[in-house]
């Protein structure tokens, strides 16, 4: 094992084939911050875009679904570094090109869009997804609708990721949402820069109603749109609490969760906390 490859090792540590550790050479949020060992193919379905490991299955895997919910007047052309970085690292991502998505109606449908394709016995996805395991992530508005997606979905999503969540007194009619509802954990992230719709004090907020175990932090230097385009700085710990959270990824637990979870010591982040995670 010695002589792998980095790209190699991820292979072989994305399949569970190496123990826990191997990859240690780095911190958590870097390894998952590059791009993960699976060839990205895209594709267009009911309305929905899809971004998913072109070898769909490869080594027995099934694939977690991610449902992605846009901000507002927002495409998934306006996220191409996360949506696709994602699908990278294992997980089949469906993203509705609504561009009002806060009631969480929207990404609800695209998770069950998804589902019907594992059913379909003609389609790429039979039997390659593990719909028992479910997240919402989104942005902005998104991230409303991601918590509402997720108090709908009678348990079908299994976590949710709100990035830039705004104060409530942002929600339109009808994008309300309940962070005290929820039932599932949460991973609170914002721009530290970002101090009107989505500051420090909204963000810890909503951490202290998660009752279902959460984390929170704010990356320092970026603002509101920095999810957008790229992904910034916001993917290792995204792709890494996914990972966690759907595909019980030991490594990527360290991030958030046992004895020293790296997060809360990570200088490029701030107001970091974690609770109830195990």
């Amino acid at each position: 094992m010695a002589n792998f490859t980095r790209r190699q090792a991820l292979w072989a540590g994305a399949l569970g084939l190496l123990p826990t550790g191997f990859l240690t050479s780095t911190t958590i949020e870097t390894i998952y911050q590059a791009a993960g060992p699976w060839p990205v193919a895209t594709g267009v379905s009911g309305g929905h875009r899809l971004y998913y490991p072109q070898t769909l299955g490869a080594g027995g895997v099934t694939h977690p679904i991610v449902t992605w919910g846009n901000g507002s007047w927002a495409t998934p052309d306006h996220y191409p570094g996360l949506l696709g970085h994602l699908a990278s690292w294992g997980f089949a991502v469906v993203a509705s090109t609504d561009t009002t998505t806060g009631t969480g109606a929207e990404i609800l449908a695209a998770a069950h869009h998804l589902i019907g394709l594992n059913a379909d016995p003609a389609g790429v996805f039979h039997g390659k997804l593990n719909t028992a395991q479910v997240a919402a992530v989104g942005h902005s508005q998104g991230a409303g609708g991601s918590i509402n997606a997720a108090n709908d979905s009678a348990g079908l999503i299994k976590t949710v990721v709100p990035i830039a969540v705004p104060a409530q007194w942002m929600a339109g009619p009808g994008d309300e949402f309940s962070v005290a509802d929820l039932t599932c954990p949460a991973l609170f992230l914002s721009g530290a820069n970002d101090w009107l719709i989505s500051s420090a004090a909204t963000v810890q907020g909503y951490y202290d109603q998660a009752g279902a175990g959460a984390g929170r932090a704010l990356l320092k230097g970026a603002g509101h749109n920095d999810i957008q385009n790229t992904g910034g700085g916001f993917l290792g710990y995204v792709t890494a609490w996914l990972r966690y959270r759907l595909m019980a990824d030991t490594q990527a637990r360290g991030a958030f969760a046992g004895g020293a979870p790296e997060l809360l010591a990570n200088t490029a982040w701030q107001n970091q906390a974690l609770k109830n995670l195990t």
